[in-house]
């Protein structure tokens, strides 16, 4: 077996609070239980996000909750300053920005600006200091500087990210099936339709030392017929056909049986005709062609999921339990040879 971590303040924190698993830190824990533990337990998480990360996020935006996302994203001016003159700006940025008022402006730094200058002997052929200042202080390079300060808790977009999730958006709400899925053309005469988007669910299992969470997508609950819709967006960089593969390997199928626990603890467990209930899951796929195709899950391989899922349950138990995060299960028990 693996050598315990413990006794350390950061592991004792983690700890004393119930840990709910999503689909992202159970595959983190399968992949590499020393990253969840560095992530999880040591908070040390990696800031830095892929742009195809982003572009995810940001699609899920726009299409789930447009009206939040100058919340959680800014995008990128359309013009930037000079190689040089950025340097300089992004510098008075780092250093001052972290520790001092937010509301202070470009020129409130005027002389931190000419010591930037003076330091990397940029404009000093220029007789004034005035002179210098007039070069960094310009409306464009104003703005940019706002745009650093407003950036600080948002995610940035370029403009081309931005255009094409616009462009993913609209294709995905033209889709009739699509539409019919997400009920994005329900009337008031529907009110036995209840539509959520982006819901957060945290259920605690009786069976379990930890929890389950998720954000989910789309879920469309219709008590007239019985039936939940669990809908869940992804983009891929590869082509439609090439989807079923990538299930399986960045396990999408655990993330399905995750929301499928979520959703019946929260909505159908205590139901008195909880064996009338439906429920269906779907990945809506988009690719890198902006195809569309929702890859509805058959109850046969729901079925089968649940029970590959009994072994996740049973890793993720052991390392929970054991808090041991140094080598992957399989690994730990010497389960594998070459």
């Amino acid at each position: 077996m693996g050598m315990t971590l413990n006794g350390s303040e950061e592991l004792e924190k983690f700890y004393k609070d119930k840990f709910y698993f999503s689909y992202s830190s159970i595959s983190k824990l399968l992949y590499s239980p020393v990253a969840f533990y560095n992530h999880y337990v040591l908070k040390q998480k990696d800031d830095v996000v892929g742009p195809h990360l982003v572009a995810g996020r940001v699609l899920h935006c726009l299409l789930f909750e447009p009206e939040k996302y100058d919340d959680y994203f800014i995008s990128m001016p359309g013009k930037v300053p000079t190689d040089s003159q950025k340097k300089i700006i992004d510098n008075i940025f780092r250093i001052h920005l972290s520790v001092e008022n937010n509301t202070l402006s470009l020129e409130d730094y005027s002389q931190d600006i000419l010591t930037e200058l003076l330091t990397a002997n940029l404009y000093q052929t220029l007789k004034t200091d005035q002179q210098r200042l007039d070069k960094i202080l310009t409306d464009e390079n104003k703005i940019y500087f706002n745009f650093l300060k407003e950036s600080q808790e948002k995610t940035v977009v370029d403009q081309p990210t931005y255009d094409g999730c616009k462009v993913g958006v609209e294709i995905l709400r033209s889709n009739k099936d699509i539409r019919t899925l997400l009920q994005l053309d329900r009337t008031e005469a529907d009110d036995h339709i209840e539509v959520y988007s982006e819901l957060q669910v945290q259920v605690d299992m009786d069976y379990l030392p930890y929890g389950f969470k998720g954000i989910i997508d789309n879920l469309v609950i219709d008590r007239e017929s019985k039936t939940i819709f669990i809908n869940d967006l992804k983009t891929t960089g590869k082509s439609l056909l090439e989807f079923p593969e990538s299930v399986q390997y960045y396990k999408y199928w655990v993330q399905a049986i995750v929301y499928e626990k979520l959703v019946f603890h929260k909505f159908l467990k205590d139901l008195p005709d909880l064996g009338e209930w439906k429920l269906y899951f779907t990945f809506i796929v988009i690719d890198k062609y902006n195809q569309v195709y929702p890859f509805q899950v058959s109850a046969e391989t729901m079925a089968m999921w649940q029970q590959d899922f009994d072994d996740i349950t049973d890793m993720v138990k052991y390392h929970y339990e054991s808090k041991d995060y140094t080598l992957p299960y399989d690994l730990v028990f010497g389960n594998v040879k070459l």
